[in-house]
């Protein structure tokens, strides 16, 4: 039976049956096996171990002794008792005093004190000096109900970190092993399509944790159905593991296809990255600002349903998610709506990163997308994005801060859209040739073509990142000083994107590195030059910041001919840096001619 599941798995995948071989193994398995059951039983053994610091700790008056009740209720006899003694004392003080003394009434409270006295020295040696709650008076079951929320909710994000951790870490390096082995060459010479065997890969590589997280999914169920959480909302979690497996195992195939060049440390730095951003993703809670979007990346962003999510003393955040909205759709609202967007988000970014990794595959000296990829990648990050910053860019308190927030995501897009789009030397070399050959639409080829320089296209991506931007904005009380500086921004992604197409036409080698190098380089020295130097927005100088690409305080200080002023010297800058680029790509493309013709002469000859 088993010899005949792994001919349908060959069948289907021949790199998924390959991978299942050579990781499936008897002593593989048992290993992943003991280490999954040894970890059930370590963290059941913490909390057994919590639950005896508790027998141990617990006082009689605690909610879980047993004896609480008459605990209480000698305690408020205690406290009678107090304030009867004290009312003795003083009407023993009040009959001993000349003007009204008798003696009859002095015999009869002294015999009254004593005797309430030592009922309060009998309930004094009762409530203090025994106040530990004995061990079978401590009530089990009341602490178990109690915390087994608590218990769901940290095995829930302790197996998403180690699962997506671990994986991303496994998929990572065995991508770095097959390229310093030379198989992933063999591979990309089989018949089979990229997008059969990077499944394969996404399966089979991380096999034995998929076996061990398995292997405690009945701990999961049996946990929750213990805490009386629904069937339905135990599996949605579950939904969004897989959902978010998917997400990030394929971004860890994209960063192992994109950074072989960093060695055996891209493996630690893409799994770091990982861990970091669950982290952040895992801790935040909802601001109704564009930063929410975040949160839609970690899997426990569904556990507050599951739990009480007005609780802090669970290891995630998350807190407020009944506010989640997106274009004023409120998504936090119990219900499925929430899990069906979570998983609508995973697969949406899943899609755009598996268009990377089959175009990638294949060819990995060319671009990471095709131009007309990236304008609609564009369309999906602004629109999404946008919907998260609508909800905050409409009130008055927060609007400046969510924009700038917003840019900065875009940002981040705006910068990875210049590593991917823009050519190599080779390519950029061979299309100036063709070029010369063939006087096809320039323009067109710009914005479609495969090997045509990235800057238009980037351009046009802008444009197209833009445009909603600008409603967003005039739809909002960001003003104008918010257009300005998204004009300022998107100027200077331009200026840094002619900048890399012409490092990355350098003859020396590793210009991909030098590119980003100098890419950080003029990103983030300048606005630490001039905060070294102290020269902040509001001060003499202050004007320098609009040349970063942090201008927003510097825009309330600047005068309308200052912003001219600068919007001229970066478009003299973009119009420079085009004209420098085109003369580099004729040159270029003329000694490749020479070169051919030459060749084809020596060959005549």
């Amino acid at each position: 039976m088993f010899l005949t599941l792994l001919d349908r798995i060959g069948n289907w995948n021949p790199q998924l049956l390959r991978e299942i071989k050579g990781r499936l193994t008897f002593r593989n398995s048992a290993i992943a096996i003991a280490s999954s059951l040894l970890s059930q039983l370590l963290y059941m053994l913490f909390w057994l171990g919590r639950l005896d610091s508790a027998k141990n700790s617990s006082y009689i008056g605690d909610i879980y002794c047993r004896l609480q009740k008459s605990y209480q209720s000698s305690q408020q006899h205690y406290d009678q008792l107090q304030v009867e003694y004290r009312q003795l004392q003083e009407q023993f003080r009040h009959y001993s005093s000349s003007n009204h003394y008798d003696l009859q009434k002095i015999h009869q409270l002294k015999d009254s004190i004593a005797q309430v006295k030592g009922q309060i020295t009998t309930l004094q040696q009762q409530l203090f000096t025994h106040s530990n709650c004995p061990t079978d008076a401590f009530n089990m079951q009341l602490w178990w109900q109690d915390h087994l929320m608590s218990m769901v909710a940290s095995f829930s994000v302790t197996v998403m970190f180690v699962l997506l951790g671990l994986g991303t870490y496994m998929l990572i390096s065995d991508l770095d092993k097959e390229e310093q082995r030379g198989t992933l060459n063999f591979l990309r010479l089989s018949p089979q399509s990229a997008l059969s065997i990077l499944i394969g890969k996404l399966l089979g590589v991380p096999v034995l944790l998929y076996l061990g997280a398995i292997l405690m999914v009945p701990l999961y169920l049996g946990l929750g159905f213990s805490a009386q959480i629904p069937g339905i909302e135990l599996f949605s979690f579950l939904a969004a593991l897989v959902a978010g497996s998917a997400f990030f195992f394929s971004g860890a195939i994209v960063f192992g296809l994109v950074s072989s060049w960093l060695g055996g440390f891209q493996a630690w730095l893409g799994s770091g990255i990982v861990l970091i951003f669950l982290g952040i993703a895992n801790s935040k809670g909802i601001g109704n600002n564009v930063l929410d979007w975040l949160n839609l990346f970690s899997p426990s962003l569904v556990l507050p349903y599951l739990v009480n999510e007005n609780d802090y003393g669970y290891p995630f955040s998350h807190y407020g998610i009944e506010n989640l909205v997106w274009f004023n759709i409120p998504l936090g609202v119990p219900g499925i709506s929430l899990i069906l967007f979570v998983l609508f988000n995973f697969a949406l970014w899943t899609y755009w990163m598996w268009q990377a990794i089959k175009r990638r595959f294949h060819n990995p000296n060319g671009t990471i997308l095709s131009k007309g990829q990236s304008y609609w990648l564009t369309a999906c990050f602004t629109v999404t994005s946008l919907g998260f910053a609508m909800s905050s860019l409409m009130k008055d308190y927060s609007h400046w801060l969510n924009f700038t927030s917003l840019l900065s995501l875009n940002l981040l897009v705006f910068v990875s859209l210049i590593a991917a789009l823009s050519p190599q030397r080779q390519t950029l070399q061979d299309w100036a040739r063709y070029r010369r050959e063939r006087k096809s639409a320039l323009i067109h080829d710009l914005l479609w073509g495969e090997k045509s320089p990235g800057l238009l296209a980037i351009a046009l991506n802008l444009a197209i990142a833009s445009i909603p931007l600008s409603v967003g904005i005039f739809y909002s009380n960001a003003g104008l000083t918010s257009l300005v500086g998204l004009i300022f921004t998107l100027n200077l992604v331009l200026v840094y994107a002619a900048i890399a197409q012409l490092m990355l036409l350098m003859k020396t080698p590793k210009r991909a590195i030098w590119t980003a190098g100098t890419l950080v380089v003029i990103s983030l020295l300048p606005p630490l030059i001039l905060t070294w130097l102290s020269i902040s927005p509001g001060n003499d100088g202050g004007g320098l910041w609009l040349f970063t690409l942090y201008p927003w305080e510097a825009l309330s200080y600047a005068s309308e001919m200052l912003m001219l002023q600068v919007l001229l010297i970066e478009w003299i800058a973009v119009g420079g840096l085009c004209i420098v680029l085109t003369r580099q790509l004729r040159k270029v493309g003329e000694s490749a001619t020479k070169a051919l013709l030459a060749g084809r002469s020596s060959v005549n000859d």
